[in-house]
């Protein structure tokens, strides 16, 4: 549960349904909260269609499968799969098409990759391992964009990706690898658990 987001789990049965509908409809009179049905979703797992479209009747909602997003994540699709990714790479490619790359120094580049473009997936990534294609994809559009390369004219990258991306006391610029952060991020959970 979040804020006013609720996601609920229950047996494929009729009866349990139903329960859900009374549990649901005490609620809303101990409350005073409405819950707006026909915005809520239901999704079965080795559900026949039939009867998730019996049980949308009984709670008068819509009926999904899977994978569907909640809280802007996609819940039963595939991690490892660069499709589930390409939410998080198109993010970025925007952010980054709306700076005008050619009106900004370098060190104003190297600053903007630093502070803004790792914020951009740190809600998939604190969830999800990272495929190792997408984390370099990811740092080929990072590299594209300090360089000042673009998809019409490649720049010369005059150091290795590897260097950049070392702490600035061991001669590098400091940039944190995605593929790093994405490890530290997991192993939080792995510490919580």
């Amino acid at each position: 549960q979040f804020a006013d987001k609720t996601i609920l789990f229950c047996e494929a049965k009729r009866e349990e349904v139903c329960n859900i509908k009374i549990i649901l409809r005490c609620f809303e009179i101990a409350s005073g909260l409405k819950i707006i049905y026909h915005k809520s979703i239901i999704c079965g797992v080795g559900v026949d269609e039939g009867c998730l479209n019996t049980y949308a009747s009984i709670l008068n909602c819509k009926v999904q499968s899977l994978p569907l997003k909640f809280l802007g994540l996609p819940l039963g699709a595939n991690p490892g799969r660069k499709s589930t990714w390409k939410p998080v790479i198109e993010k970025i490619k925007a952010r980054l098409s709306g700076w005008k790359r050619k009106l900004l120094s370098f060190a104003g580049r190297l600053t903007l990759i630093k502070s803004t473009l790792p914020s951009l997936p740190i809600y998939f990534i604190s969830m999800f391992k990272m495929p190792e294609g997408v984390a370099k994809e990811i740092e080929m559009i990072e590299a594209a964009f300090l360089w000042g390369s673009s998809e019409l004219k490649r720049k010369v990258h005059l150091l290795k990706w590897e260097e950049v991306t070392k702490r600035i006391d061991q001669g590098g610029l400091g940039i944190r690898r995605v593929r790093d952060v994405n490890v530290c991020l997991l192993l939080k959970w792995w510490w919580k658990l």
